[in-house]
């Protein structure tokens, strides 16, 4: 029997011969939450604080709510909510709060060690007339670019950062009082450049630890107003004494031809130095200006995807395709990249622009791209592992490496646009991808000179 988060997947998916959506969307009009917080303290965010959103969600819909808890900063302790309009702190709770939201994570102590913590929540709301039924997973790739936004530059402040996901999803709600449509998805804590503390999570990237809901089971209930609601329900985490740990490493070397990256054209301290002075872009689906990538440009890209935690919710279930189009001394094929290995391996000869186009709503932005970046996983195997929970880690995942390889491309003055509207069974046709494998997500990376002037 397959696992429901295999069947959420394929019903997202878009075909050639379609009509808008591939099925119809019973979404209930529900009422939001008031968000103003009408006699709370405010508190003003500073230029040198660490930002708490990603540039550029999912076509602007900034559909990812942040809240914080902080311990000793410069405001008084407390539950926080993040107004993203006048980028204020609003005070909504006290210590009580608190340690509700610390019950809520296995690691409660190590959670009320942390001077922030970081709670992100997905806002259906925003989303849904965009996207319909997969809404929900192009939520949670938001959420994960926005902890990638969070780790990297607390990362450049030098400071101890930890990625969380496990957690009961229904307590959370309740703790920080969500309305129906706002769900609880992930979670970042913040530890000074001093602090001894260690957590057992982090790992170099070699393989990491994700809590599995495989012995939860999905509880009927009343009708859901969508599968992506159903979805979410499989994946929560109703008690975590019926959760295990899991850790996997994967260093097993891949067949195919080997193709060792070159070195990063600038140290990683550079990366994290001029991240701070990034603008948010104008994103616009237009064609690539047709141009041979620099090896080094192209190697540094898959390098800095290093810059944070590679495997940050995943447990090293994603797998990394590259699909090489125009770069300088590199075949064009589709290769598989190792990080651990700083190498690509070739799976497939000959990559066609033109065919590989035609995978796309719109072949024509896809044009003059010189390597696109696919990020899959086996949902049997993954969810065999995690439970239907992995399916929010791979979606965190691969927001977060989206978002690390959009600042890289940003840094070495290349456009990166993550395509929404993919056919997945023609892309993994022509770039060679297993069948077994599900298509979570792909960026194209080239150079638009219109684009970029326009960002300066």
């Amino acid at each position: 029997m397959p696992f429901y988060s295999e069947t959420y997947h394929d019903s997202t998916q878009y075909a050639p011969r379609s009509s808008g959506d591939p099925v119809m969307l019973h979404w209930e009009n529900m009422p939001l939450l008031d968000k103003r917080y009408a006699g709370a303290k405010r508190y003003a965010l500073s230029e040198s604080k660490c930002p708490l959103h990603a540039p550029a969600f999912a076509d602007g819909l900034c559909s990812v709510g942040v809240y914080l808890v902080v311990r000793g900063g410069e405001v008084p302790d407390g539950v926080y909510f993040y107004d993203q309009d006048s980028r204020e702190l609003v005070n909504i709770g006290g210590r009580p709060m608190m340690a509700a939201i610390a019950a809520v994570f296995p690691e409660k102590n190590f959670v009320e060690q942390a001077n922030i913590l970081y709670l992100y929540t997905g806002l259906m709301e925003r989303s849904v007339w965009r996207f319909r039924e997969s809404a929900y997973r192009q939520v949670q790739m938001d959420v994960g670019a926005a902890c990638a936004n969070t780790i990297l530059f607390a990362k450049s402040q030098g400071k101890k950062v930890f990625p969380l996901a496990g957690f009961v999803d229904d307590a959370l709600a309740v703790a920080l009082e969500l309305g129906p449509t706002e769900l609880p998805l992930a979670a970042v804590a913040l530890f000074p450049e001093n602090s001894m503390v260690a957590f057992n999570s982090v790992d170099d990237g070699m393989g990491e630890f994700a809590y599995s809901n495989r012995s939860e089971n999905m509880e009927p209930g009343p009708r859901y107003p969508s599968r992506f609601m159903l979805q979410n329900r499989g994946e929560c985490i109703n008690d975590l004494n019926r959760c295990i740990k899991v850790r996997r490493v994967v260093t097993k070397p891949l067949s195919g031809e080997e193709f060792p990256l070159t070195p990063a054209k600038y140290p990683g301290d550079f990366f994290f130095h001029e991240i701070w002075f990034l603008k948010s872009p104008e994103r616009r689906a237009v064609p690539f200006d047709r141009a041979t990538m620099d090896i080094d440009d192209f190697s540094s890209m898959l390098r800095w995807l290093e810059a944070g935690p590679i495997n940050a919710f995943g447990a090293g279930l994603l797998k990394i395709w590259v699909v090489v189009f125009d770069v300088m001394f590199v075949f064009s094929g589709a290769y598989r990249y190792v990080p651990v290995r700083k190498s690509i391996y070739m799976q497939r000869h000959d990559a066609n622009i033109k065919k590989f186009a035609k995978c796309f709503a719109d072949p024509e932005a896809v044009q003059n791209a010189s390597f696109a970046v696919i990020l899959t996983s086996n949902l049997e195997e993954s969810c065999g592992i995690l439970g239907e929970r992995a399916y929010r880690y791979l979606n965190l995942n691969a927001g977060f490496l989206q978002e690390s390889l959009d600042l890289s491309g940003r840094l070495l003055h290349k456009n990166v646009r993550t395509e929404h509207f993919v056919f997945q069974d023609d892309l993994r046709k022509v770039s060679g991808i297993p069948e077994s494998e599900q298509v979570i997500s792909c960026s194209l990376v080239g150079k638009n000179l219109r684009l970029q002037s326009a960002s300066r």
